[in-house]
């Protein structure tokens, strides 16, 4: 018999996170919330963490490290973010043995408040495109052996699309080839200096932050994370905001308070709609890519047609 998945009940994760982390005793250890992996909301004394069991067959070793490497560097750069906790051994991860092989698990700082989700303010999206900023430019000095995969257009756009195909229509798929090549040719050449490449979050949204009464950010799930363009960012963070009616003015402020910090290029500025439609498709791919986790009802064609008319809308907006 094989797996592909398994989750730890309440009791064992507790347990692992009073064997692992000496300074830290569990009063209450419960199943959060399965996104690409399983989080875990332990409460001690004093202070809230979730643990996140990592996923074998969706991020590699690696790639998980990287992530890990990159998130310690913020920290000691006072970037305020969701940050993992130093194993006894002084790492910031361990491993556990399940039905499916090996798994990465690590224990992270609760982020303090709550997310604003769809009711976002144009004032909290001004304090996000500061926080994105900072973020940014901290992180053109992080320096790591790890690897993952590159947030370009070939990973994004193209693996997107080959991955998609499969689930829309001959009609879809011709209109997506068509899509590809425009955007390619469209584009404005892609720089690899700094500021505008950079370690990006990869999924700024209004669900992966949370901000206190004091107005603070705290910035959590770099799952996606990598390097690329810090328009793609922008650009993710755009696509969040696509069912609101206050998309205009949300993006607007927040362009204002990331511009604040640092200050964007005309050309980036200009990246940021194709990015907008880049990053539509390539989450559209992350639902082929986890259908074994997720469920195969996501790639029914019903859904398939949603999203493409969506994407079809959101062009034309911008080629």
């Amino acid at each position: 018999m094989h797996y592909t998945y398994s989750r730890l009940n309440d009791d064992s994760v507790s347990k692992l996170v009073e064997s692992h982390y000496d300074s830290i005793l569990p009063e209450i250890c419960r199943f959060y919330i399965s996104g690409l992996h399983d989080n875990y909301l332990v409460i001690g004394k004093k202070k809230k963490f979730i643990l996140r069991v990592y996923r074998n067959d969706w991020r590699t070793d690696e790639e998980i490290f990287f992530e890990l490497e990159f998130l310690k560097f913020l920290q000691s750069k006072s970037i305020n973010i969701s940050y993992p906790e130093t194993v006894n051994d002084g790492k910031s991860y361990f491993y556990i043995k399940g039905p499916e092989g090996k798994r990465v698990c690590a224990l992270f700082k609760y982020a303090n408040g709550s997310a604003p989700e769809n009711s976002i303010s144009a004032e909290e999206c001004e304090l996000l495109g500061k926080h994105t900023a900072n973020l940014h430019l901290a992180s053109t000095n992080f320096q790591t052996l790890h690897k993952r995969p590159i947030l370009d257009l070939s990973y994004l756009l193209d693996r997107s699309i080959s991955l998609i195909f499969p689930f829309v229509s001959a009609t879809d798929r011709t209109y997506l080839n068509q899509l590809q090549t425009q955007i390619q040719n469209n584009i404005p050449r892609l720089s690899k200096g700094t500021p505008e490449y950079c370690v990006c979050v990869g999924d700024i949204n209004p669900t992966n932050f949370h901000i206190n009464s004091a107005q603070s950010i705290t910035m959590f799930d770099f799952d996606q994370c990598g390097y690329g363009q810090r328009s793609f960012d922008i650009g993710k963070f755009s696509s969040s905001m696509s069912n609101l009616q206050s998309k205009i003015d949300n993006i607007r402020s927040f362009l204002s308070g990331y511009q604040t910090i640092s200050k964007l290029a005309d050309i980036e500025l200009e990246l940021i709609p194709y990015f907008e439609v880049i990053s539509k498709l390539w989450v559209m791919s992350i639902h082929v890519d986890n259908a074994n986790h997720i469920g195969h009802k996501h790639l029914e064609r019903k859904l398939w047609d949603r999203r493409m008319d969506a994407i079809r809308k959101l062009s034309n907006n911008v080629l």
